[in-house]
């Protein structure tokens, strides 16, 4: 709001045509004496707004506290909601139900209400044959339900209590607020200017002018006594009013924290009372006893059916022992004919497999031993032509070599001694390149000599592969002839077996027959069973109808906790409502105390002159406080323009006449420039 205040060269024009006052800065302090100017109103003005911020400024910290709280609760409510969704849908999922409808927490409270309503009865369901299987169970529910009641009336305690915490706060606030009214300096200026100006004597002659300031001074002194009696009573008073306050709130909470203390022990005894329950006290619930004798009804004849069974399962076992001997007795005999069979004939298999095992063995050693000769002869017949070659080239090459020293010899002589040199090098380099030739020579035809003993001899392995396939051929013809031979010895052998079977089953029929016999009064003891399980079927109707007899007295049971709860809600209010009111008694008691007491002193002590002044104070903060346009409302709205407050009736009439101007200073102003304020 500073940085939208006008500057002084601003100003400057606008007072000298319009305004025929001198130019004045306002002052950043107050005057400390003398009369109150313009701008020690500016100043007020400035202050009370900046009370009215410092005042918004707690309660904007206080409702930032409150939305992070806020803030926390809801992230804590989601991730409880999140975890009570899948807890939910997993428990549905395994009792092979529909999958549920989600719970959206922005739709309206009725969809909200029906979603739950739905979810509770499918709840109830699941969960009502886990209730129903005992007594004892029931019991601890009701002792749940009992100690959630009890917890539900301590948190109602809880919120009362908070409720006048926050009552409690709100006055701090308002106490808050008077006492910077209190240390303003504003205000207590403008009190002692009122003073005395209610005060100054009228002017006399210049003979009484030292008794005018004698007593000018005295009433001055009278005032600043008057003033801070006036304070002193005040806060005496207030003083009383939170002395009274707060024995009432501790009265409250000692009387929650004996409540709170017998819950917990009566919780605590009944916790104690559910986890050692004793025969007395089951002894003497009647469902109990009635369940009691209904179970022990039911043990006798389930015992009854069990020994029933019990001998339908041994004459039927009898039966099947009877008929499992004889049809042990024939497998048997078969197997061990089988057996016999099977070992004969593993054991000519074998001895084949290790005759012919044997026989190609030879045979194989004989191809190689074969082949081995046939590579000697041909590895000798190399050898010899190789030397024979190597014979007749050292021969040719003695007889050339014989030819050349001949030849030499007679045209050496005719040579001189360097040209001869000449022509050793040239002969020498001849016979490296002859020799070199020759090397090659003999290094492709053993390359070639090598490939082709490779070829022979992949041609002999392949020739000793082929006669290996051919007696492998053989060997599996004899093998059919053998398996044939010995499939017509197993039909001989089947044949004599289907003779044993037709005598078997001869034997079958004589057994057949004394079968039904057995299976007539295995009929007649069915039957017997039949009645038994009808019998037990009608226990278990009867069962039903005492649980829906339980189930209809529960349903009753919860209509009246609903509504002991309802009853509960309703004392609980009125017990609020009645602390509430105790609490304002004692305030009130407090006050008129303090005012009957503040009374008797001003009666006492009351003179025409101290109402005077007072009627003259009250009138100077009346004309302060008040509209400087209108004169009868009170100033709550403030230029920010310019800083002067007037009232709200009279700027928005300025407003609706398109009168935009501010009435003290004539700065122009617009509807978003205002600002309600309380002095």
């Amino acid at each position: 709001m500073e940085d939208r205040k006008r500057s002084l060269e601003d100003t400057e024009g606008e007072t000298q045509a319009k305004r025929s006052v001198p130019e004045k800065k306002p002052l950043d302090s107050l005057s400390e004496d003398g009369p109150l100017t313009q701008q020690d109103v500016v100043y007020f003005k400035k202050e009370a707004i900046w009370r009215q911020m410092r005042f918004y400024k707690l309660q904007a910290a206080e409702l930032a506290a409150e939305v992070s709280k806020h803030e926390r609760r809801f992230q804590a409510f989601i991730a409880v909601h999140s975890l009570l969704e899948s807890w939910y849908r997993q428990v549905v999922a395994i009792s092979k139900h529909e999958s549920p409808p989600p719970l959206d927490l922005a739709a309206d409270s009725a969809e909200i209400d029906a979603v739950l309503d739905e979810r509770r009865q499918l709840l109830a369901k699941l969960l009502q044959p886990l209730a129903s299987a005992s007594d004892e169970g029931m019991e601890r529910v009701l002792d749940a339900v009992k100690l959630a009641a009890d917890r539900d009336a301590a948190i109602k305690l809880q919120e009362a209590a908070q409720q006048e915490v926050d009552t409690l706060r709100a006055h701090i606030q308002n106490l808050q607020k008077e006492k910077d009214r209190r240390e303003s300096a504003t205000l207590k200026r403008i009190l002692e200017n009122s003073r005395i100006t209610s005060n100054e004597p009228e002017p006399r002659g210049n003979g009484s002018q030292a008794n005018g300031s004698a007593q000018e001074e005295t009433k001055k002194a009278e005032a600043q006594t008057t003033a801070e009696k006036e304070a002193f009573e005040k806060l005496t008073v207030e003083h009383a009013e939170m002395k009274a306050a707060f024995s009432s709130l501790q009265s409250q909470l000692d009387e929650i924290t004996q409540k709170l203390a017998e819950t917990e022990k009566s919780g605590s005894d009944l916790e104690s009372r559910l986890a050692s329950l004793s025969e007395d006290d089951l002894n003497k619930n009647e469902r109990y006893a009635s369940v009691v004798s209904q179970n022990k009804f039911l043990a006798e004849n389930l015992a009854q059916s069990e020994r029933l069974k019990d001998d339908l399962v041994q004459r039927i076992r009898e039966l099947e022992s009877r008929e499992g001997n004889l049809i042990a007795l024939v497998n048997k005999e078969l197997e061990e004919e089988n057996t016999r069979l099977k070992e004969s004939l593993s054991k000519s298999e074998n001895d084949l497999v290790r005759i012919r095992a044997a026989r190609d063995e030879l045979l194989g050693k004989q191809a190689i031993l074969k082949s081995e000769m046939e590579n000697k002869k041909t590895n000798e017949e190399l050898n010899k032509l190789n030397q024979m070659l190597s014979r007749r080239l050292g021969e040719l090459e003695k007889t050339r070599q014989d030819e050349r020293n001949m030849q030499q010899d007679a045209a050496l002589e005719k040579l001189e001694k360097g040209e001869l040199v000449k022509r050793l090098q040239i002969l020498g380099e001849e016979v490296k390149e002859v020799e070199q030739a020759f090397q090659d020579t003999r290094a492709v035809a053993l390359e070639k000599l090598k490939d082709l003993v490779d070829h022979e001899s992949l041609v002999k392995k392949l020739t000793i592969e082929k006669n290996k396939a051919d007696q492998k051929y053989f060997a599996s013809m004899r093998l059919k002839d053998s398996l044939v031979a010995e499939n017509k010895i197993l039909k001989t052998q089947t044949a004599k077996s289907q003779e044993l079977v037709a005598k078997f089953n001869d034997l079958e029929k004589t057994y057949v027959g004394k079968i039904d016999v057995l299976t007539k009064s295995i009929n007649d003891y069915r039957v017997i069973k039949e009645n038994a399980l009808h019998e037990n079927v009608k226990l278990q109707e009867a069962l039903k109808q005492m649980t829906k007899g339980r189930e209809t007295a529960s349903k009753e049971k919860a209509a009246l906790k609903s509504d002991l709860e309802t009853v509960r809600r309703e004392k609980n209010e009125l017990l609020d409502e009645l602390k509430s009111k105790r609490l304002n008694e004692s305030k009130l008691e407090a006050r008129l105390k303090s005012t009957e007491s503040l009374l008797q002193k001003y009666r006492s002590n009351n003179t025409s002159s101290i109402l005077q002044e007072d009627q003259k104070q009250l009138e100077a903060l009346r004309s302060i406080t008040k509209c400087s346009v209108c004169s009868k409302n009170w100033k709550n709205t403030v230029i920010t323009a310019c800083g002067h407050v007037f009232c709200e009736a009279c700027v928005q009439d300025r407003l609706a006449a398109r009168l935009r101007r501010c009435p003290t200073c004539n700065k122009g102003f617009a509807s978003n420039d205002l600002l309600t304020i309380h002095l």
